[in-house]
């Protein structure tokens, strides 16, 4: 006769338990999971690997129904995503069962702080209960510019410049990227509520410039049963740092000697994360600058540096018609000469071709990465060359100003 030590007893006779306690407790599931769980991942980055945790500090999570009307909403923050394994619960009371889709909106801080901070603050309209999801859409503030020189006040087909606060940095902003269902049986909360971990993302750029996932476009909520959803988000706020170096004379490199900003038009995102271009330019200024001085000795140089801390909404690369590109403009005061005027989105994603095993397109390497560093040597008044600087791998890349 068989025997089943006791170690295989208990493991039975625990699931058996588990499994009929939530089976026919419907009246009272306070002990039993049931509802819709939401975690969320932050793993669209050049790092490939999951940082919401350390990044995100609130999330806005919106459900719509199968008509596309908002049902509920749920905004998490403080400090609730300090450690893994959190996630945003709305139970059966919140959400009758159906078929809903889910979209999701982050910040680096409580939305009510970002709100209260100083400078250009990202503002969310369309997100009450009923409203419609196409309703939805975000915005980052601007007003009207100071004037610029005409040479470069615009992007071609666009109406009069405006411009974004310098006061302080951008709040980092994220959106939708896609939502991915596990089904209950296998999911790790079922075992291990607190080590609860996110179902695994994988994404694949398309010819067409969409991205596609393992995702899925709606999640079905069941009564007196649990719906387990992970949702990946797209970092859409960058930062960017430039530093300009004189060949000829660097002993005179200052960094209030030149005016340095971005031209997009790129303050609207709709539902999908999509830029909305309204023909209404946006400047984008240094919102920190300094100069770097090192005095050399003997047989070592003297350097003297100029330094911009910028930062900037989503950035979108257009290969066949480059003036729908952002610009960035590099301008000496004292005399109105452009040192630079670039189509910012191709330089930028030259920095692709340091991790040139994963072949990133373009447009993918612009989404993942969120911290730019250019270096821009300058001789007779022109960039004569520029460095694309990835930090994280102690890598750079030339681009002489005859290759463009």
């Amino acid at each position: 006769m068989k025997r089943l030590n006791l170690k295989t007893w208990l493991l039975a006779a625990s699931a058996a338990v588990a499994f009929t306690g939530c089976d026919l407790m419907k009246e009272d599931l306070e002990d039993c999971p049931t509802g819709l769980y939401v975690n969320f991942v932050y793993d669209y980055n050049i790092q490939r690997s999951d940082m919401f945790k350390d990044h995100v500090g609130a999330v806005m999570l919106y459900v719509y129904d199968d008509q596309n009307r908002m049902v509920a909403k749920k905004i998490v923050g403080d400090g609730f995503f300090k450690a893994y394994g959190r996630y945003v619960h709305i139970s059966e009371e919140e959400l009758q069962p159906g078929t809903y889709s889910l979209l999701a909106v982050a910040m680096q801080k409580n939305f009510s702080d970002a709100l209260a901070a100083p400078g250009a603050k990202y503002r969310v309209a369309g997100d009450a209960i009923g409203d419609q999801r196409s309703q939805l859409s975000i915005t980052l503030d601007h007003s009207p510019a100071p004037a610029l020189a005409p040479s470069v006040v615009a992007l071609p087909g666009t109406r009069a410049t405006t411009f974004v606060s310098t006061v302080a940095p951008l709040d980092t902003l994220w959106h939708t990227l896609s939502t991915i269902v596990t089904p209950a049986s296998q999911h790790p909360l079922q075992l291990t509520p607190a080590m609860l971990t996110p179902a695994a993302t994988e994404y694949t750029w398309q010819r067409d410039g969409s991205i596609k996932s393992n995702g899925v476009s709606t999640v079905t909520v069941v009564k007196g049963e649990p719906t387990y959803a992970t949702m990946s988000l797209i970092r859409d706020t960058k930062h960017l740092n430039i530093s300009l170096r004189e060949l000829d004379t660097p002993e005179n490199v200052v960094d209030t000697d030149y005016d340095v900003f971005i031209i997009d038009d790129n303050s609207y995102l709709d539902c999908d994360n999509n830029l909305v271009q309204r023909g209404d330019s946006v400047i984008y200024r240094p919102y920190a600058q300094w100069t770097t001085i090192f005095d050399g000795k003997g047989l070592v140089a003297n350097e003297h540096s100029a330094h911009y801390d910028l930062m900037f909404n989503r950035m979108m690369y257009n290969a066949t018609n480059a003036d729908d590109n952002a610009i960035l403009c590099i301008r000496k005061k004292s005399t109105g000469q452009e040192v630079a005027v670039i189509n910012l989105p191709y330089i930028l994603s030259q920095g692709r071709t340091a991790y040139e095993i994963n072949a990133y397109q373009p447009q993918e390497y612009l989404d993942r990465e969120y911290d730019y560093r250019l270096e821009f040597f300058i001789k007779n008044g022109r960039w004569l060359f520029i460095d694309i600087h990835i930090d994280i791998l102690s890598w750079a890349k030339r681009i002489q100003y005859v290759d463009l």
